[in-house]
């Protein structure tokens, strides 16, 4: 067991990775900030704290619960991050908020390099929070792997910048602030980058963005990331609108610029969709008040909900809107797969990897507002083959599952040489 695993947080992504390679019989750690462990006499004390103070702070630890590999396998260093979660709570400028995470992110990664021994034979770090490690491993002879969920960061500052030169209120004090950092920012990934003897992505969208900026692609391997477990055929192959009814478009996620939602609400409107459709909206959303305003017929806007709550309208919904400008990956895609909602994404999600165009979804260029429009009246006139695209989503989902995000991946850095067949 020979590889240490670690990233700031317990994302799904990140357990799956500890997973793969503690199925492999190679992980000797997973480390990370801030887990959920009832026995930490520290954790009791700020569930405690946070009754007091009537906040549910016991909510909170479970979001972060480590469910992917034994509890022996995990080690944490829980307080910067601590530090940070409790001055975002009250943060409203959201500066002082980014300059502790940057501090405590560089500080969890010299954490793990001083952790670093010969008796490994590699380490597998993300962007931005590895480069001390990667520098220790490299002196010691160990192997390095490097995952890099988005696409690269000036190919995408350079997308956004259309788009924040259209709407100038969003650049924002806060927006100004991190902008000033951002080459610093990109300087260390770079650095990161050369150390690595592997660079996994997820999509060619996120690998072709590399390319466009003179990054050498020739050690980027893809690994595309899995679907939830898949829901049952007869539940998703049950009527869900009639022909007498209105059909509902699902969005899942921040309704923000990056993922195109401004050229879905100019689609909505130049469609008149409302009068034919409904839209549900959840997520946090991150629109100039211009453009919402008046919000158009036929959309609804409902919050955060529960991933419970989100996989039932993923289920009750008839198509999934996700027109982003730029995604490495796009969960959201796998997951309304998963209950067999076919996707309108665009040929900038790393996801669209996995569309079939006309079969589980429909594909269309990003940021073109015609496009997406012509998407949204060709499912109202053709409600019959946008169920049918129901079986193929589902189909979708369950021949990419995460136990075979798994094995492509533990094979991928078998043959990159991280770790040694298990004896």
């Amino acid at each position: 067991m020979s590889v240490v695993v670690f990233h700031p947080s317990v994302a799904p992504f990140v357990q799956q990775v500890a997973r793969a390679l503690y199925e492999a019989g190679q992980l000797e750690r997973f480390i990370t900030t801030v887990r959920d462990d009832p026995r930490s006499w520290m954790q009791r004390v700020l569930v405690a704290a946070g009754r007091v103070a009537h906040r549910d702070m016991a909510s909170r630890f479970q979001r972060r619960a480590v469910t992917e590999v034994p509890p022996e396998k995990v080690e944490s260093h829980p307080w910067g991050e601590l530090l940070r979660l409790a001055v975002g709570a009250s943060d409203h400028d959201g500066r002082l908020t980014d300059f502790i995470w940057e501090k405590t992110e560089i500080g969890f990664d010299r954490k793990v390099a001083r952790e670093l021994h010969r008796g490994l034979t590699g380490v597998y770090g993300f962007e931005h929070s590895s480069l001390y490690t990667f520098e220790r491993a490299k002196q010691l002879g160990l192997k390095v792997a490097y995952e890099m969920p988005s696409p690269e960061a000036q190919f995408v500052q350079r997308i956004l910048d259309v788009e924040l030169d259209r709407f100038p209120e969003l650049k924002t004090a806060y927006y100004r602030y991190t902008a000033a950092k951002q080459e610093r920012r990109i300087a260390r990934r770079r650095e990161e980058w050369n150390r690595a003897d592997v660079v996994i992505a997820y999509s060619t969208y996120t690998r072709k963005s590399f390319a466009a900026m003179g990054l050498d692609v020739s050690k980027v391997r893809v690994v595309p990331l899995g679907a939830p477990p898949v829901a049952a055929r007869d539940a998703v192959l049950a009527p869900v609108a009639g022909s007498d009814s209105r059909l509902v478009f699902l969005w899942a996620g921040t309704f923000g610029i990056r993922k195109g939602a401004h050229y879905l609400l100019d689609a909505w409107r130049k469609a008149n969709m409302g009068r034919h459709a409904r839209l549900k909206i959840f997520g946090t959303i991150a629109l100039p008040d211009r453009l919402l305003q008046p919000l158009p017929e036929g959309i609804e806007i409902g919050g955060a909900i529960s991933r419970a709550d989100l996989m039932a309208h993923y289920r009750s919904s008839d198509a999934l809107v996700f027109p982003t400008l730029c995604d490495g990956w796009g969960m959201v895609v796998t997951e309304a797969w998963s209950c067999g909602l076919p996707v309108i994404t665009t040929d900038c999600a790393g996801a669209a990897d996995l569309l079939r165009d006309g079969e589980n979804g429909l594909l269309i260029k990003a940021g073109d507002t015609q496009a997406l429009c012509d998407a949204l009246t060709w499912c109202l006139s053709n409600r019959e083959r946008l169920k049918a695209m129901r079986e193929a989503s589902l189909a979708t989902a369950a021949a990419w599952q995460w136990s075979d995000y798994r094995s492509k991946l533990a094979a991928t850095l078998r043959e990159e040489r991280l770790f040694g067949t298990v004896q």
